[in-house]
């Protein structure tokens, strides 16, 4: 998996509460597809789906701003945390 995306979601997902939720979030279209090996220029995060109270692989969309302050979302599987302990 891309470096940078594995940093970029682990920090999201463990920390989601840190981020706190943007207005810049509602100027984003339908959100784009993580594959394997796609290239993220990923500057902040704005916000993640939370997960806290889903179990199994649920769907999460992340929005973003990239380096140039363009705000992107994606798409991506993760397991919820529900249930998990944690």
């Amino acid at each position: 998996m891309n470096k940078f995306f594995y940093v970029a979601v682990l920090s999201a997902t463990v920390a989601t509460s840190a981020f706190a939720k943007s207005d810049r979030s509602d100027e984003v279209a339908d959100p784009v597809k993580y594959h394997y090996g796609m290239n993220l220029d990923v500057e902040r995060v704005i916000s993640v789906t939370d997960t806290s109270d889903k179990a199994g692989v649920v769907p999460v969309t992340m929005v973003y701003e990239d380096s140039q302050g363009n705000v992107k979302s994606i798409e991506f599987s993760q397991v919820g945390r529900f249930g998990s302990g944690g």
